[in-house]
């Protein structure tokens, strides 16, 4: 009986995520990213097809992203409800927590989205729904986002910086929970980890590890 679970929720999935000294500037150009960034694609394992490339590669002043959507994505943000809008969404765990239901004030949830039109991208934390507790969130301004919205997509990068995740520190711990979820109106979800049918969102025991490498 087939009862919806996507198989990506049966397995522990880890990553290299490189470390970066000539960290990239945050300006919607993707020229200086490359394939050894890539985010290791696992809707193939579901038999999809991504709509977009996802970098990541970290630094001691935080964590960058790349998002490459091809196709005629970027259309639809939100500012006043980002999480309802075009946008990348991201997820933290600077513990790495494997076997905890619910979160704790080490997980983390941001938004990031691309401007529209004459509006500029952006970027915001969210609290983690059913938290055990909750660190302070970060003030939107310290969230560097750039977005360039193109005919046949978008392209947006983003740092989230070292002092908006707690527990940051990846010479005491270099492996952190992390998945995402890119949600666009034309070209539907792409995440990396489960499907929203189970509650990702706030369970840090389906999102896969980053291992912080130098």
């Amino acid at each position: 009986m087939n009862i919806g679970i996507p198989k990506r929720a049966f397995f522990q999935v880890a990553f290299p995520c490189l470390f970066r000294a000539d960290t990239p500037v945050i300006d919607g150009v993707l020229n200086d990213w490359d394939a050894a960034y890539l985010v290791p694609d696992l809707s193939g394992i579901e038999g999809k097809n991504p709509f977009a490339d996802v970098y990541m590669a970290w630094h001691d002043t935080g964590l960058f992203f790349a998002v490459d959507v091809k196709g005629a994505g970027g259309r639809a943000p939100d500012v006043s409800r980002p999480l309802r809008g075009d946008g990348f969404q991201v997820w933290i765990d600077t513990r790495d927590v494997r076997n905890a239901p619910r979160g704790s004030r080490y997980c983390h949830h941001f938004c990031f989205w691309p401007g529209k039109g004459k509006g500029q991208a952006g970027g915001r934390q969210f609290r983690l729904r059913r938290a055990r507790a909750h660190s302070r969130l970060c003030d939107p301004e310290r969230l560097k986002v750039a977005s360039k919205v193109l005919k046949t997509g978008y392209r947006l990068e983003a740092h989230i910086p070292a002092v908006a995740m707690t527990g940051f520190d990846p010479d005491e711990n270099n492996r952190i929970g992390f998945t995402y979820l890119l949600r666009d109106k034309n070209l539907g979800r792409q995440v990396w980890t489960a499907e929203e049918i189970l509650p990702v969102s706030y369970d840090p025991s389906l999102w896969g590890t980053a291992e912080l490498v130098r």
